[in-house]
């Protein structure tokens, strides 16, 4: 849930060029598909990392999340 929520929220064409968003949606693709051999190399987490402070920076400052409803029954 926390990879698939950092992709919606880093997909912003406002903060990040067509070729970083690229490698966001990369970087993200590789999380999800390696649930069986877990990617464990720090380049992929060193770049998500600065993709969230970078976004951070651009917003000035974090999003209130909204409560899933789903998940307060």
């Amino acid at each position: 849930m926390l990879v698939l929520y950092m992709l919606d929220v880093l997909n912003d064409p406002d903060v990040f060029s067509t070729a970083m968003l690229a490698e966001i949606k990369a970087d993200v693709h590789t999380l999800l598909t390696s649930a069986e051999d877990p990617y464990l190399e720090d380049d992929l987490y060193d770049r998500l990392t600065d993709r969230v402070i970078e976004w951070h920076i651009a917003k000035g400052g974090p999003i209130k999340r909204e409560k899933n409803p789903q998940l307060y029954r």
